[in-house]
């Protein structure tokens, strides 16, 4: 008997760090992998995006400033906060890191704060990598003037990762 209580308490252990959700599986390539402590998965214990998955989130076109472009610019792509009502996650940290693994912390409270958008379109096309995509994290502004240095650098882009810390 102490060993088959022992082995359930490590079974309920293990599970109770697994995500509670599943997602579905991407059938495109990933551009988006989030890690760290999130309720929701769909590869083990990692939520894993592919372009399809991330369109089918609330989706938005937005017109906006940003002190990396010259007047006014358009982007289009599902907003962070359904992103982070999908994956479960409603306190923290993101720890957003781009394809050159330069990284910045975003806390979670941003997502409806700021309406931050997770661009994947800019100017009514598909950002490539050499174009800030294929995710380009936006908050958006009535002016460039607006963006505090504290905020624009949060504006992370060729985003590909995201690990959540509590």
């Amino acid at each position: 008997m102490p060993c088959l209580r022992a082995l359930l308490i490590c079974l309920f252990s293990a599970m109770a760090s697994l995500p509670s959700v599943a997602l579905e599986v991407p059938n495109g390539p990933p551009i988006l992998t989030v890690s760290g402590e999130i309720g929701a998965a769909n590869m083990g214990a990692v939520a894993v995006f592919d372009r399809a998955m991330l369109e089918a989130l609330d989706w938005r076109e937005i017109e906006t400033y940003t002190p990396f472009t010259d007047g006014p610019q358009k982007f289009a792509g599902p907003t962070l906060a359904s992103l982070l009502e999908t994956i479960d996650v409603d306190s923290g940290t993101l720890m957003a890191t781009a394809l050159n693994d330069f990284s910045i912390g975003i806390p979670v409270s941003d997502a409806d704060a700021y309406d931050v958008l997770l661009a994947l379109d800019h100017n009514g096309r598909a950002m490539r990598m050499r174009e800030k995509g294929p995710i380009w994290v936006i908050y958006p502004s009535d002016s460039a003037d607006v963006i505090d240095d504290e905020l624009g650098s949060r504006m992370i882009w060729q985003l590909d990762r995201i690990q959540v810390q509590r």
